[in-house]
């Protein structure tokens, strides 16, 4: 009998001790943050936003930038200032049942020190397309 008491005594004060050891223990997050890398366009919510080295979406990052595009054979242009596209362009885009080439130029974003560096022009494609097919 006090066999088996001193066993159950035993498994009850390690179970109890390996329980206080996980509740006690955290897990620590450390998010790298460094250079800019690249832009990307946000066709949700029509705009450019920034990712840094490491993979960081940095979404306030862009200064300014121009935009070029057309609809329906009518061309569009516009300079921005911050990332987020114009009202009006935002308009046009929502509407498409086409796809659209939007072509970014003179792209210039602000580094965490305050500098200001220009990324290379890119283009997106935007739009559905309109047929769709079955497969």
């Amino acid at each position: 009998m006090k066999k088996i008491i001193f066993i159950l005594f035993i498994l009850f004060s390690s179970g109890a001790s390996v329980q206080e050891g996980n509740e006690n223990r955290g897990t620590i997050t450390v998010q790298k943050k460094g250079r800019l890398h690249s832009v990307i366009y946000d066709d949700v919510n029509f705009r450019l936003i920034c990712k840094d080295v490491y993979g960081n979406i940095i979404d306030t990052a862009i200064v300014s930038y121009n935009l070029n595009f057309t609809v329906k054979g009518i061309a569009y242009g516009e300079k921005a200032a911050g990332p987020a596209l114009s009202r009006q362009t935002q308009q046009r885009l929502s509407r498409l049942d086409g796809v659209v080439i939007l072509m970014f130029s003179e792209i210039k974003a602000k580094e965490k020190d305050g500098s200001i560096i220009a990324f290379p022009n890119f283009k997106a494609k935007t739009g559905n397309l309109r047929e769709t097919y079955d497969y």
